[in-house]
């Protein structure tokens, strides 16, 4: 059987220490490699029916993998080739390691803020492998949700991701919004972090644009984040500029609190690394990246922010972003101004020309 062959179907390997002998010598191989290496890569995590599913990437592919929470066939989507899946059970006493050797970085963020973004510049500047919205991150943030800390879960979730290609390289964590949650048990690890965000006004804009009122509305159970924000009035939650101003100070109340407990994780604001050039190299220092030594890297960070691609194939730049907000908040300044006066009630901070402590500017 050859690697074209069991791309045609996913396979299922019981025991990853003593794998069939009839698959490709270079999938043995890579499977015994794997705690070292990222080229095989996790796509998915069923913890239900106890079984974990692996993509064969190399560092090409995980640049091309925008969105690498899912595959699919067009650009932006997981690029590997699907490959097997194997036991948990099998997983973890294969893959379980001694303490957490902290080769790792975070983008954390709340939506909407340019985060694809800031990650392909950091691609660029440093010597990173990114991993773009990283689904097991996300099935663990929901595990916990509803289910009793498993730490053998949590620490071989933490540990697969936290592979690189070399010693130089840090593994450039780029989490959907929601884990955000995560940030309790990234900080107890001592990874460094940053909180990328958007001013209200912007991301409400930003989440009235389009269909995103669905994505909004899904986003959270906003019973428990009127609980957690200690609301005492009535909040239409039909409203989109209502979920999203709760959705926004929810999030910041948790940055706020963590930030006042440790330096790991300091805000940046999605305006400032669009406009300041210095922005990323004081990113990079916090997260503590190494530089690269690229030719012509000035001009590709200046072409991705004058033509930002979330993918090769969107163009979008930041001049059309400001316009399309700013056209939105001017349409619906009631709202807006609503919003932000019950930001200032939730979170005691005025949020005109609003910035947290400690951000990197």
């Amino acid at each position: 059987m050859n690697i074209e062959e069991l791309e045609r179907e996913c396979f299922h390997i019981d025991d990853l220490n003593s794998p069939a002998l009839h698959l490709p010598k270079i999938i043995i191989a890579k499977i015994k490699n794997m705690n070292k290496s990222p080229d095989l890569f996790p796509h998915k995590l069923d913890i239900e029916k106890n079984k974990i599913y692996f993509s064969l990437m190399n560092e090409s592919l995980y640049k091309k993998s925008f969105f690498i929470l899912s595959p699919g066939e067009g650009p932006g989507h997981l690029q590997g080739n699907l490959l097997f899946s194997t036991n948990l059970d099998s997983f973890y006493s294969y893959f379980r390691q001694k303490g957490y050797e902290n080769k790792s970085a975070i983008i954390y963020n709340h939506g909407f803020c340019c985060s694809t973004l800031l990650t392909r510049l950091l691609e660029i500047e440093f010597k990173i492998i990114s991993l773009k919205e990283p689904p097991l991150l996300n099935t663990l943030t929901h595990h916990l949700e509803s289910n009793e800390e498993n730490l053998i879960l949590k620490e071989m979730v933490f540990n697969i991701t936290n592979r690189t290609y070399r010693s130089s390289q840090k593994a450039l964590w780029k989490p959907s919004q929601y884990a955000f949650d995560l940030i309790g048990h990234t900080e107890k690890l001592n990874i460094p972090s940053i909180y990328l965000y958007s001013p209200l006004r912007e991301f409400i804009a930003s989440c009235m644009k389009d269909k995103r009122h669905q994505w909004i509305a899904e986003r959270a159970n906003y019973n428990k984040i009127i609980n957690y924000l200690d609301i005492k009035e009535e909040v239409d939650l039909s409203k989109t500029y209502i979920l999203a101003t709760l959705y926004w100070c929810f999030l910041a109340k948790k940055y706020i609190y963590y930030n006042s407990h440790s330096s790991n994780t300091l805000a940046v604001n999605t305006n400032n690394f669009l406009t300041e050039k210095s922005i990323l190299k004081k990113i990079g220092s916090h997260l503590l990246l190494k530089k690269n030594m690229r030719l012509f890297k000035n001009k590709k960070i200046k072409l991705l922010l004058n033509n930002y691609a979330k993918t090769d194939d969107y163009e979008f730049n930041a001049q059309k972003r400001n316009l399309q907000l700013s056209k939105i908040i001017e349409s619906n300044k009631k709202d807006i101004t609503y919003s932000e006066n019950l930001a200032n009630k939730i979170l005691g901070i005025e949020m005109n020309n609003f910035k947290f402590d400690n951000e990197i500017i």
